[in-house]
Formats: C-alpha cells, structure tokens, sequence
C-alpha cells in the first residue's frame, strides 16, 4: 500500500491472493456458495475459502515453489554429494517435476560440482525428484486439511460439490491435485492457466466496479 502511495496512486485497494484467484478463474464470488482457492505461489501458499464476497477462511505456509526448490537441492546434495543452485532446481521441477509415480520414470542430466570442487554431471529421476518434493507437499496438504476442519459444515458440503482448484506456478507440478485429492478425500483440480490466474483476477477487480466494492 505504502510503494503505490509512493507511486501517487489516487486510491488504494488491497485484495487477498486467494480472491483474486478465485476471480480469475471465473469463480461469482459475491454468491452465498463456498469455493476453496489453493494459490501456490514462489514464497508462499495461500489457501482461502470464498463465500458472499469475502473470504471465509484463510491460511497462509511459508511452503511453496521456493521450498519445493530448496527440497531438490538438498536432496541432490545428501544423495549424490553434487552441488547445485538455484535455477538449476527450478528447471529440474518444471522438466520432471513430480507429485505422484509416474507411469514412466523420466530422467535429466544434472550439472553441479561435487564436495572436491570439480564438476560432475548426474542423471536425476523423476521419481527421485517426488521423493525430494515429499515434505513440502505433506505441509501444503496439512494446511488444506486444517482449513477443512475449521470450516462450516454448509460451506463444506459447496466444496465437495465445486472441488477445490489450485492455482499459482506450484499448481503445474504434475499430479499434485492427485496427490491432494488422495490425502484430503476430496476433488481437486488445477485451474486453467493457473500461473496467471492472481493476474487475471486483480485485472478483472480494476474493470468491474461491483467486484471492487466486494474487496
């Protein structure tokens, strides 16, 4: 709020990630109906229940794209005793990226540089990589849990029958609505074009007088 005063903004809106969201995938959310937005960004996950123009429910993790990165790059380290960075992680995640087996194990070669300092060159499995990825997807999956547990029982009943849908850049790990909707027993789904989904919604708010109200 602060950079756009700075910036000589006339006025000032603040929406939650998990509306925008849920507005950018096309979600009413002035209806009385409950819809569970899953936003799985770089530094954090936001989970948010919508009903009446507002949100219901809401948790945030500090366990998102920037954990799943960090979980690969230790576990490269503490099993193949090779050193890799960032940006290395991050391509390993979206080429193979896994929440659940695969039918077939893919596999990327990965350079970094081993405890002598030299550089060596390792193939990487997807299935290791979903062993890597294991812990942070476990903690996203305890907070799903947790909101669902606080939530009330006529807005439960309105996910079940709408699912929850997962946006943000974690969301295009593949098989991660699988591997939710197997611990939570609930459907989940991946919104279309869930990278952009926050983008599309906060654009929609600034065009739409009505939505800005409901913020």
């Amino acid at each position: 709020k602060e950079s756009a005063e700075h910036a000589n903004a006339s006025e000032i809106h603040l929406i939650s990630e998990p509306m925008a969201a849920a507005i950018g995938i096309g979600i009413d959310v002035a209806k009385p109906d409950g819809n569970m937005i899953v936003d799985i960004g770089g530094g954090t996950t936001e989970i948010g229940v919508t009903s009446l123009g507002g949100l219901v429910l809401s948790k945030s993790i500090k366990v998102a794209g920037d954990r799943f990165d960090k979980a690969i790059i230790d576990y490269v380290r503490q099993n193949f005793n090779l050193y890799i960075g960032e940006r290395t992680a991050e391509t390993i995640k979206l080429e193979i990226g896994t929440a659940i087996k695969q039918q077939k194990d893919e596999t990327i070669k990965v350079k970094g540089r081993d405890s002598s300092g030299l550089l060596t060159t390792i193939e990487l499995t997807s299935e290791g990589v979903r062993a890597a990825l294991h812990e942070p997807l476990k903690e996203i999956s305890l907070a799903v849990r947790q909101v669902l547990e606080e939530m009330p029982p006529d807005l439960a009943g309105d996910v079940v029958d709408n699912r929850i849908f997962l946006t943000g850049g974690g969301a295009l790990i593949r098989g991660i609505d699988v591997y939710l909707s197997s611990i939570i027993r609930l459907p989940v789904r991946v919104a279309e074009d869930p990278l952009l989904a926050v983008a599309y919604g906060t654009s929609k708010v600034l065009d739409e007088e009505s939505l800005l109200k409901l913020i």
